[in-house]
């Protein structure tokens, strides 16, 4: 069994748009080319995979409720392949958590600084996070640089700030624990009582340097993840085997941490 922890599905474009695409954003091009969810669901059986957990995220506060409506139609269909993390934007009221909660297709929520344009520590998103500890609902976090452009707002140490201000918050820091950080990473995350996913290691961080992370953190809080469509999950596979870990570790972070945190 192998488990992606940490891929993305984009809300299916209306049958017969009319809307014409403008030049695609700066960035990598995807390394998955399939859109659909029947598309994406062959090309990753096929690489072993057995489920997915989308990371839904929602750059302004009214596209929450459209994307989390189509996560719940994932969540319902497919034969159970995906798992859902909630879209949330720190302009929406911490209430819409519970309705996310109570659903029962959510699995916990996740924040984007880059993308969203907010900085996590900023004190407004304080009684979101206090909710979701109640609610013993995980959040994971977008850790380290955005590789293409200069911000600060989800660094490594602001990850451990929310930590230390709501220690019964379940957090998952993306990327190793700081994307292209690796030494703020290892200060401020690594070690800690959080869980970080390995997506786009393969990318960023050198095989010597990913395998001392990964030695180094908690076995129990490593989790599986691809960054797919722009990461892709065989590539990632490979570099993870390739680092010759023994077949227990190996065992948590493809499938059994993931179970755990799931609860299934």
């Amino acid at each position: 069994m192998i488990i992606d922890f940490h891929i993305h599905m984009g809300l299916p474009q209306p049958p017969n748009s009319q809307v014409k695409k403008g030049p695609p954003p700066p960035g990598p091009t995807p390394e998955i080319t399939e859109k659909t969810p029947e598309g994406i669901k062959k090309r990753l059986t096929e690489m072993g995979i057995s489920h997915v957990v989308v990371q839904n995220f929602a750059p302004r506060a009214d596209l929450c409720k459209p994307m989390n409506e189509y996560a719940k139609k994932l969540a319902t269909e497919y034969d159970g392949f995906f798992y859902q993390y909630g879209a949330y934007h720190p302009d929406n009221p911490p209430e819409d958590l519970i309705e996310l909660k109570e659903s029962g297709l959510f699995y916990g929520v996740k924040l984007h600084p880059y993308l969203q344009r907010f900085d996590i520590t900023d004190a407004r998103l304080y009684p979101a996070y206090e909710l979701l500890s109640s609610l013993k609902m995980p959040v994971l976090i977008h850790t380290g640089r955005d590789p293409f452009n200069d911000l600060t707002y989800g660094y490594s140490q602001k990850v451990a700030q929310i930590h230390r201000d709501f220690p019964d918050l379940t957090i998952v820091a993306a990327h190793l624990g700081g994307l292209q950080m690796y030494d703020e990473a290892e200060e401020y995350i690594i070690g800690k009582d959080m869980y970080i996913d390995v997506s786009v290691s393969v990318v960023f961080c050198d095989p010597d340097r990913y395998k001392k992370i990964l030695l180094k953190h908690d076995p129990d809080k490593i989790l599986f993840g691809s960054d797919c469509p722009m990461g892709h999950p065989q590539k990632e596979l490979d570099f993870l085997k390739g680092l010759n870990l023994s077949s227990d570790l190996m065992d948590k972070i493809l499938y059994q941490n993931a179970q755990r945190l799931l609860g299934m």
